[in-house]
């Protein structure tokens, strides 16, 4: 069992580590990491073609898409929403383009068409100023909400239990709150990480991580369901993650390359949970951004 009281302690620490940073490098995604805004998976020249070519075929085909249909699109569209930021922050220094960015624009105009969550606010984030304002058209369920302010999105409950934060960059999925089975009332988020290589036979993918949360629910009941629901052994291996403290169960599918972590808490509204699945080499690339995450996550 992991309590939330030892991951608090151990951010606290972190975040004391935190000051010493500079202001500029603090200025960039706060709390997350820099490190892996490098090596994009396309170069700026072909970003610039597939953008203006996705740009025209959602133009032509966009109508006609079913739900499932628009995941292709959506990812291949966030493989260079990724790769575009990686290039201005390796030659700007920002992640967040002052005065908005015409490339940008024309990819993000598409996020929440194609299922993203915030994807209006992140449009109207990197927008030219003569574009108009994007309104969202995605549903949050009514205990979720979801803000932007500068380059990272709060995902929070309605009701003040959790909230989190991740970089404006970052996929949201899927949001619900529904009740499984076998488990009780669960508020569930999804979301894709940065790009990098891996061993899949597309050769690059997104890591994914999910935040779960059920309140007035017995710890142990909750993580033998997630452990269950991911595959993942109550025997299984320990990792630490150094910047929030905190340990997760390890699980590794060889057959599919994938890599699993799960990390559980508990605070007086009920018990969470925080996932990590990636294939290997994008696993690896963007772990720090699973600590990062953990670390995020506040429950007032």
């Amino acid at each position: 069992m992991i309590l939330r009281k030892t991951c608090i302690a151990a951010s606290f620490l972190a975040f004391l580590v935190s000051l010493q940073v500079s202001e500029a490098a603090d200025s960039q995604q706060h709390g997350y990491s820099t490190t892996t805004l490098r090596q994009p998976v396309f170069g700026m020249a072909q970003v610039a073609v597939e953008s203006a070519f996705i740009n025209n075929w959602l133009n032509a085909n966009y109508e006609k898409l079913t739900n499932e249909q628009m995941k292709g699109p959506r990812e291949h569209l966030y493989y260079l929403v990724d790769s575009y930021i990686k290039e201005i922050y390796q030659r700007d220094g920002t992640i967040l383009p002052v005065g908005g960015d015409l490339i940008l624009q024309t990819m993000l105009r598409w996020a929440e068409p194609l299922g993203v969550y915030g994807g209006a606010l992140a449009y109207n984030a990197v927008k030219l100023p003569s574009a108009p304002k994007q309104e969202s058209r995605l549903e949050l369920p009514d205990s979720i909400a979801l803000t932007l302010d500068r380059d990272l999105f709060t995902v929070r409950d309605e009701l003040g239990s959790w909230e989190f934060q991740i970089p404006y960059y970052f996929m949201v999925f899927d949001a619900r709150d529904f009740v499984p089975n076998g488990l009780s009332r669960t508020q569930l988020v999804s979301l894709s990480t940065g790009v990098a290589q891996d061993a899949s036979e597309a050769g690059h993918s997104q890591a994914t991580l999910m935040f779960m949360f059920s309140p007035n629910v017995d710890l142990r009941e909750f993580k033998a369901y997630w452990l269950s629901a991911l595959g993942i052994s109550e025997r299984s291996e320990t990792k630490l993650l150094k910047e929030s403290g905190c340990s997760s169960s390890y699980g590794y599918d060889e057959s599919i390359l994938l890599h699993k972590e799960v990390v559980f808490l508990e605070s007086q509204h009920g018990a969470l949970a925080v996932a990590y699945l990636g294939i290997d080499g994008t696993y690896q690339w963007n772990r720090i951004h699973f600590d990062n995450f953990v670390s995020s996550v506040e429950t007032p």
